[in-house]
């Protein structure tokens, strides 16, 4: 049995066995609920991170499944998967469908065996310094990581509005002040995307938008042909 079929199963026994709905499973484990609707769904070809199973377990008073190895590559996949596209200002709507963007000519790299990796398109101009609009971002799972932030990173930064309700993913560096903190900064040739994310012990300025460092870019990738 593939690790994502073992988990779905513990999903699933999970569900029956305490009666708890998905709706009241995410609350109270403070996951959304297209995370677990989407790891019920039969053909769910990516694996959830162990972050998020042990956050479910805790919430539903159970064991978490057997550590698992978890792999965000495409089940049988030779390349990385296209997951996301990444880009300032672009909030998409979190459904309970999973998107597939097909898969670039890229493979794992072997100094980040063992740890989740995937690609993200670029989408706009907010980072075309670095990345150019329609540009593959290598990046790798910083919660599977245990990362944490260092100066002149690059990084993609997840913000969530209206309860979670919306996301927006964007590329940023990382940059420490003098004073300690931390920024994450547009490296981007119009004027709109000058402006840093900044965080006030560990929180955005604004209150309503909840964010966190999704993963770290270890390479990019520009394609001939889309």
């Amino acid at each position: 049995m593939s690790t994502a079929a073992q988990i779905r199963d513990w999903l699933k026994s999970t569900l029956a066995e305490t009666g708890i709905t998905v709706k009241d499973w995410a609350r109270t484990s403070g996951v959304a609920p297209s995370t677990i609707h989407r790891a019920l769904k039969d053909d769910y070809q990516f694996l959830t991170s162990n972050r998020t199973l042990s956050k479910l377990a805790t919430a539903a008073g159970v064991a978490p499944p057997d550590s698992p190895s978890i792999e965000v590559q495409m089940v049988g996949a030779e390349a990385l998967p296209i997951r996301y596209e990444v880009g300032a200002g672009n909030w998409q709507e979190i459904s309970d469908s999973q998107v597939f963007y097909g898969s670039g000519t890229v493979a794992p790299d072997p100094a980040y065996a063992g740890f989740p990796q995937w690609l993200e398109r670029v989408s706009g101009d907010s980072m075309d310094r670095d990345y150019r609009d329609g540009e593959l971002i290598h990046v790798v799972d910083a919660f599977a990581l245990g990362y944490a932030p260092q100066h002149g990173d690059h990084v993609v930064l997840v913000r969530r509005r209206n309860n979670g309700a919306e996301m927006e993913r964007t590329v940023k560096e990382v940059v420490r002040t003098q004073a300690g903190a931390f920024e994450f900064w547009r490296r981007s040739l119009n004027p709109r995307w000058r402006e840093p994310v900044r965080l006030i012990d560990g929180v955005e300025e604004d209150p309503s938008i909840e964010i966190e460092v999704a993963a770290l870019v270890i390479g990019s990738y520009r394609p001939r042909r889309r």
